[in-house]
């Protein structure tokens, strides 16, 4: 066997967490198999045996981890992943002072300063590295530490908001109360800080903590709601079945339980309007404290159940994290902590007087809303879903996102376009809101997916943006959404809210479309398209209607994307100089594959543009194997620690140019594609798998991810 193939097995067998077969494999290879990256893999594999099952007998494989890196460090002692596989093999073997002195030279590989903080603690409090592991009591004792540490650093104006330790007697006191015991991740929260002194807003979306001596009575009222809309039989009511219940099988299926312990509050103009809680009284495929929110409404459907953490110490970490990497700010206009938009410092959130003047034009231009989906824990932007009900004039629901609009865009230059944005999409007024069926939910998952999608791109949303979805909306025929202005109301422009602030957010309403509607405003535009809709008295606003006539039915694309569907392709690190001989290699390819290739047309155009953009992945060792034509999407990728064959995992963005310069034929592209990726190392990934179209820049170039499989 070849090394490669050597190592190939051995990701194989890693994949499938065959660890002890990983060890005798190796073990039972002849001594000029061997290699230094092959007895890299073997030290690792002994680590990897006392991590699955940790205990001073298994102590042997952390011994002969350290006896094999120490065989091969002459040869890759100065290398940064050397330093972290030895150090963690002294750390477990409780050797502190090596095992800092090798994390150290590899403090730049994840988990390297995950290691050296426990190391930290353990010098601190005079313990062995395996108790600081441990989290000291309840498992949270530290991580506590590390919170206040954290308030003190980055949010001090927040300290002397968060309440006095509980006593042992006031906790025992609740157990009793309760009539049942607390675990100690539960006790060791409240006595390190119990609640906050003052009931205002701890995190700028109107959570605060909850003391001690307030969770009876907030479970009292949670009770009494309960009780007062769902009667004294309330036990028998359970929210209609959805995926919250059937797939993740996280919390119980019922609207109160005194094993429900509220840890935080969030509060709209001063009343309680949901709870994060410790769940006692988990499902069976639940955790036990785990962290789940609750919404309760008066009508069932509006009743939310929300899984949110596996447990404190997830939350604490969350939220540590935040603050070390200033996703999460102190606000001294709302003296609360802010989540922050990714690259600037501008908060996420709107302001007090920008909500209220959002919210006034909504009801005035939209309609008036009764209820708010409220999203409870907010990554980066806190969204809200506001509600207006069908009314005889607007027989339709309206939805509307609250809060995409507080985070500023990443607008190219050269466009006037707003920075600020909302999203709308109308249902018929027999859709079925509340439903978590994804044939009901998807239009709810969008207007979510959507108002990130800025964030997670940097890049931007305005009128006349499609954005393909993959596959099918469910229980639909669309492919695609388009984006159009809604209109304003009163004066049948578009609709435009000025904030206070000075911000202009404007809001688009989110049009599904067929393929062949998005493949027709690809050729032409979006405002032929729109033509086309109104010829077919398409109602305006446009209301999702899953039925809808296809507007461009027999449109004949000039562009086919589907193309290279059924054609049959292994990529490999021969250059084609020519079309015609890659021509013969895919033929002939394709005739071993039994996979007939009579009805494929490799000159018809596949894309109607002189550029495409793709994106692959591909394991490379530095920036010099990138074509000039090639930039990384992920370009922080060396600063992690690379595989033990000195590769890192690219993202890699190419941008093809056609022969012709004005379109791209179908075996022209997989052509441009295979010579892009020759010179990479694909892993076992080499068959092309076809592609996904991840979204089109403004001058109509299609950006393309390449699928590769095993």
């Amino acid at each position: 066997m070849t090394e490669q193939q050597i190592l190939k097995k051995i990701d194989k067998l890693n994949e499938d967490d065959h660890i002890q077969a990983v060890v005798d494999f190796i073990e039972k290879l002849p001594h000029k198999d061997k290699t230094t990256e092959v007895l890299s893999e073997l030290g690792r594999a002994y680590n990897n045996l006392y991590w699955q099952k940790p205990s001073e007998a298994n102590e042997k494989y952390l011994k002969k981890a350290v006896e094999v890196f120490k065989y091969l460090e002459e040869e890759i002692g100065d290398t940064e992943s050397w330093n972290y596989r030895i150090g963690y093999s002294y750390f477990y073997l409780n050797n502190i002072e090596e095992s800092k002195k090798h994390l150290e030279k590899s403090s730049a590989v994840p988990g390297a300063q995950e290691l050296l903080h426990y190391i930290s603690i353990a010098q601190n409090k005079g313990i062995t590295l395996r108790d600081a592991v441990k989290g000291g009591v309840g498992e949270v004792e530290y991580i506590l530490e590390d919170f206040l540490v954290a308030i003190q650093k980055y949010a001090p104006q927040m300290e002397h908001y968060l309440g006095q330790p509980a006593t042992e007697q006031e906790l025992t006191s609740l157990e009793e109360h309760l009539g049942y015991s607390l675990p100690e991740t539960f006790k060791q929260l409240h006595r390190t800080f119990s609640g906050q002194s003052q009931k205002k807003p701890f995190f700028g979306v109107g959570q605060r903590f909850v003391a001690l001596d307030e969770i009876e009575e907030i479970q009292r009222r949670m009770l009494s709601f309960v009780v007062e809309n769902y009667g004294e039989n309330w036990q028998e009511t359970h929210i209609p079945e959805d995926d919250v219940f059937e797939e993740q099988g996280y919390i119980k299926n019922q609207l109160f339980s005194y094993k429900w312990v509220p840890f935080m509050v969030q509060e709209v103009d001063g009343e309680p309007n949901s709870y994060l809680c410790f769940d006692f009284d988990n499902d069976q495929e639940g955790e036990y404290g785990q962290l789940i929110g609750i919404t309760p409404d008066k009508e069932l459907e509006y009743y939310e159940l929300s899984f949110i953490f596996p447990g404190l110490f997830h939350w604490l970490s969350a939220t540590n994290e935040g603050l070390e990497t200033g996703r999460m700010l102190y606000s001294e206009e709302l003296d609360a902590i802010e989540f922050l938009n990714r690259n600037t410092s501008e908060t996420a959130f709107y302001e007090e007087d920008e909500r209220e003047a959002l919210e006034k034009y909504i009801k005035e231009n939209f309609g008036d809303f009764e209820e708010v989906f409220h999203e409870l824990v907010s990554p980066d932007i806190h969204c809200d879903i506001y509600v207006v009900k069908p009314t005889p004039e607007r027989n339709y629901y309206t939805l509307v996102t609250g809060g995409m609009g507080a985070y500023a865009m990443n607008v190219p230059e050269g466009f006037e376009v707003s920075p600020y944005a909302e999203l709308v999409i109308n249902l018929p007024p027999y859709w079925n809101i509340k439903s978590e069926e994804e044939k009901d939910y998807w239009p709810i998952r969008w207007l979510k997916n959507l108002s990130r999608l800025p964030i997670d791109q940097q890049t931007f949303l305005a009128w006349g943006h499609t954005v393909p979805i993959g596959d099918t909306l469910e229980g639909t025929d669309f492919t695609c959404i388009l984006l159009i202005a809604a209109d304003d109301k009163n004066d049948d422009k578009d609709a435009i809210v000025s904030l206070p602030s000075g911000k202009e957010v404007h809001f688009y309403t989110l049009v599904p479309l067929y393929e062949k509607e998005m493949l027709y405003k690809l050729e032409n535009d979006s405002g032929a398209l729109l033509e086309l809709f109104s010829e077919n008295e398409i109602p305006y606003p446009p209301v999702v209607d899953i039925n809808r006539v296809n507007v461009c039915e027999n449109f004949t694309p000039t562009q086919n994307t589907n193309l290279l569907d059924n054609v049959h392709w292994a990529f490999t690190q021969e250059y084609f100089p020519g079309l015609m001989v890659f021509w013969e290699s895919v033929t002939a390819y394709n005739n071993d594959m039994e996979n007939d290739l009579d009805n494929f047309n490799p000159y018809a155009t596949i894309f109607n543009t002189p550029k495409v953009k793709i994106m692959y992945q591909a394991w490379i060792k530095s920036k010099k194997e990138l074509h000039k034509f090639e930039v990384l999407a992920n370009e922080n990728i060396f600063d992690e620690e690379p595989n033990e064959d000195g590769y890192y995992q690219a993202l890699i963005v190419a941008e093809l140019y056609s022969g012709d310069g004005a379109s791209f034929g179908a075996l022209e592209l997989l052509w441009f594609i295979h010579n892009t990726l020759s010179n990479k190392d694909l892993g076992q990934y080499i068959f092309f798998e076809g592609f996904d179209i991840e979204g089109y820049e403004e001058d109509g170039t299609p950006v393309i991810f390449i699928n590769c499989g095993l």
